[in-house]
């Protein structure tokens, strides 16, 4: 079992209240720990929050926001803070070998942003039709290492990393793919299936409110410190007054707040 959140974003109260959460259970977080989008957090603050996240005994995966900050960058850093990305960086690169791009957790294959239909395609070899997430997960793991490695765009003196569809960026998301990979898939905008051969649990793209699917859960929950607890198969919305998703709600597509 297990307390999953996604994209905390710098926010140090969402950080320690999830840490806090069954304390004894595997906590898990699906990338995007900094580069908030709200201007009153400093760059003081985003430190404080991912050292909190890197001190904790968390399962970490990668999010496309942690990529940019590591020694082999995917992409340019983002938020206000892409001038000054060396502190973040400083504490992110002596911990890469923790994060991982694939995690599985009572049968839930979990990434930053889900394995979509199209992405399948371009990976044939991926062992979907095995319909076990642990194989799924380990081929991801194994399949991000490659790609990472392979050297992409070069601007100026800096060299990027990455090519492969995993990270793929589908135009609506600013891209030239017809689809994202596992750090930028985007449901919504993409107009794209979540593959059905294993059930997903991802952030990345938010959502106002729970929205609760057998096969799939998106837990970027905006509003509120939204965690997905395993044991209960259900949302919960951690704080003074932690109140779980019904299952009257969840069938109906109904928000806690």
């Amino acid at each position: 079992m297990a307390i999953i959140i996604s994209d905390i974003h710098g926010d140090s109260k969402k950080a320690r209240t999830f840490l806090e959460y069954k304390p004894e259970v595997e906590h898990v977080i699906l990338g995007d720990l900094m580069d908030s989008r709200d201007y009153s957090v400093t760059l003081d603050d985003e430190l404080d929050c991912l050292e909190l996240v890197l001190s904790s005994n968390a399962v970490l995966l990668w999010g496309n926001h942690d990529l940019a900050y590591t020694d082999r960058p995917c992409w340019e850093p983002y938020a206000r803070f892409k001038d000054t990305y060396a502190p973040i960086s400083k504490l992110i690169i002596p911990h890469q070998n923790r994060f991982k791009a694939a995690h599985v957790v009572d049968g839930w294959l979990c990434t930053h942003a889900g394995v979509s239909t199209k992405l399948a395609k371009h990976l044939p070899d991926m062992p979907l039709d095995s319909a076990d997430p642990e194989m799924v997960a380990a081929w991801l793991n194994d399949e991000f290492q490659r790609q990472w490695s392979v050297p992409g765009k070069k601007i100026g003196e800096q060299q990027y990393y990455g090519v492969g569809p995993l990270f793929a960026i589908h135009w609506s998301r600013g891209g030239d793919d017809q689809y994202g990979g596992i750090f930028w898939f985007d449901p919504q905008k993409e107009l794209a299936k979540l593959d059905p051969r294993v059930k997903q649990l991802f952030g990345h793209t938010p959502v106002p409110g729970p929205l609760k699917r057998d096969g799939w859960n998106n837990i970027n929950i905006e509003g509120g410190c939204w965690v997905f607890d395993t044991s209960e198969d259900n949302f919960v919305m951690l704080g003074e007054n932690t109140v779980s998703l019904t299952k009257s709600a969840a069938a109906e597509g109904h928000s806690c707040r």
